[in-house]
């Protein structure tokens, strides 16, 4: 004789136990959790060192707007220029007159240096970029054309009125 629940319920609501499909689908989920912890492994995002030393993971740079990190980027910036085959000079200040626009045009014509503009203002920030800018330069053209030529494009930005910030333009 028949169940009474064999007529009533359905073939597929039957409770039937583990069945093949289930171990495979078991099977490959586990494989897919390996792949992917190999994969983290592999290109280092985790890392199975168990001798209890952390790793830093990560670095703030606390120099943001300061007057070293904007001398480092001054530096890099006139060894990125040198190797574009550009000889150039950066000052920092006020516009300059026609005599010292002149000059700066006779050192173009004569030695090949250019002369650039940083800033129009003065801080701290923009000083430290365009003296390390400059002294990556300065010896570039002492290498290239002597010391009394360097010396000289040096002197040039000292005379300039309110370069420093504290005289008048």
């Amino acid at each position: 004789m028949a169940l009474l629940t064999e007529f009533v319920e359905p073939k597929w609501q039957r409770p039937r136990g583990i069945r093949r499909i289930h171990v495979v689908a078991v099977l490959f989920a586990l494989a897919a959790v390996g792949v992917v912890l190999a994969m983290f492994v592999r290109f280092g995002i985790v890392h199975l060192d168990t001798s209890g030393d952390r790793l830093l993971v990560a670095t703030v740079d606390l120099r943001l707007g300061t007057p070293a990190l904007a001398a480092e980027r001054g530096a890099v910036r006139a060894r990125m220029d040198l190797e574009a085959g550009e000889l150039k000079l950066q000052t920092v200040g006020p516009t300059p007159n026609k005599a010292e626009k002149a000059r700066a045009e006779r050192m173009k014509q004569r030695y090949g240096v250019d002369w650039g503009r940083y800033s129009e203002n003065v801080t701290p920030q923009t000083s430290a970029f365009v003296e390390a800018y400059n002294r990556v330069m300065h010896a570039e053209i002492e290498k290239r054309h002597g010391k009394q030529v360097a010396d000289g494009l040096a002197g040039f930005e000292e005379i300039r009125p309110g370069a420093d910030g504290k005289g008048k333009p």
